[in-house]
């Protein structure tokens, strides 16, 4: 997946980064102190990322905010 350099940038001109996030591939969810392989899915830049598990069912979230973090392959 690329990341790149977005638009948006701080005071101190430090820029957030952009990747394109339609498209589908592997995640790994940290919930409750422990991690779950999964699945991501988009499949339009109008919809949501749905996560899912290995066979396909979906993965729930607590009520709140949710940290993406991207990270190299």
């Amino acid at each position: 997946m690329e990341v790149r350099r977005s638009r948006y940038h701080d005071a101190l001109d430090n820029h957030s980064p952009y990747t394109p996030s339609v498209g589908s591939g592997r995640a790994v969810v940290l919930r409750d102190g422990r991690a779950f392989d999964a699945v991501w899915q988009r499949t339009t830049a109008a919809q949501g990322t749905r996560f899912m598990s290995p066979d396909g069912s979906p993965l729930t979230f607590a009520r709140g905010q949710i940290w993406v973090m991207l990270a190299p392959a």
